[in-house]
């Protein structure tokens, strides 16, 4: 009987913690932003933005954001060098499967929801005039994170059929009329006769 409530307390215990073994809902994010000859820029205003919320640093720095599943987009803006532009995707931690393990499903759940489940790239490079992507998947410790460019045929193709929709949908110029002369050749004279007409 005394083993039944002893494992029966422990039980309940367990559960009583299990709705999150993660407390971090933030996590440092380190944005830079480069000029098109690859020189760091100092002092672009950034703005990072999630369903979690907003989020504003001064590059070259580090500021922390809240974890989310959702995207964090980057705005960077800087009066000589114009706007970089920049979308980090978040993927499921390591912890989590910690979380499996000690919290049991319901952790992972509360976690997920919660977004600290996720994380984000921590070290980006956003360069002036371009749009770039930086998937978590890519992240290695100490690094900045690659980002991936839009690619270039995807791209050309996408204007390749706006520009065949816009031909298609387009009337064919009208030729403008053309102003005929008529001219009548007489036959010359021959050997002496009269012409005839």
């Amino acid at each position: 009987m005394l083993a039944k409530l002893v494992t029966a307390a422990a039980l309940i215990s367990t559960l009583g913690g299990c709705a999150s073994v993660l407390k971090d809902k933030t996590q440092p994010v380190k944005v830079e932003v480069l000029d098109h000859e690859g020189n760091s820029v100092a002092g672009a205003k950034c703005d990072l933005q999630n369903d979690r919320g907003t989020f504003n640093v001064e590059t070259p720095n580090t500021v922390f954001v809240r974890k989310s599943a959702g995207e964090l987009v980057v705005t960077c803006k800087e009066p000589e060098h114009g706007q970089a532009d920049g979308k980090l995707i978040s993927r499921v931690g390591g912890a989590v499967f910690g979380n499996i393990l000690l919290g049991g499903a319901i952790g992972a759940i509360v976690d997920s929801a919660s977004g600290v489940a996720y994380n984000y790239p921590e070290w980006v490079k956003l360069v002036f005039g371009k749009s770039l992507t930086f998937d978590r998947n890519d992240f290695k410790d100490a690094q900045p994170t690659i980002a991936k460019a839009p690619d270039n045929a995807s791209k050309q193709a996408a204007e390749q059929v706006a520009d065949a929709t816009h031909t298609q949908t387009t009337q064919p110029p009208t030729p403008e009329p053309q102003k005929v002369e008529y001219i009548t050749i007489v036959d010359p004279p021959v050997n002496g006769e009269k012409s005839k007409q």
